[in-house]
């Protein structure tokens, strides 16, 4: 599978972002699962939803303020793509 990638940046360190996003994704009926990280230290985290994995997102530092979010999901899930985007959009707007 060639994954759909969305990036976004927020202004933040990752720990807020990684709690929004889990808010958000419970919010949604789903919920992130940490996965191992990557040798360089990001964050990786499964997206779970009906008892599946349907998307893979990683969150790492970016720089003193800002952290990336980059996530991986099936390019013909449109519910997903709708729930990434409204996780994205949720929390770009919370400090």
């Amino acid at each position: 599978m060639h994954p759909e990638t969305k990036t976004a940046w927020f202004d933040g360190h990752p720990y807020q972002v990684e709690s929004c996003l889990t808010e958000v994704a419970q919010n949604k009926q789903s919920y992130l699962e940490q996965d191992d990280p990557l040798p360089n230290g990001t964050k990786r985290y499964n997206l779970e939803k009906d008892n599946e994995t349907v998307a893979w997102i990683e969150i790492a530092k970016f720089s003193h303020h800002q952290t990336s979010a980059t996530f991986y999901y099936d390019p013909k899930a449109p519910d997903i793509s709708a729930l990434v985007s409204a996780m994205i959009a949720a929390c770009k707007t919370t400090r």
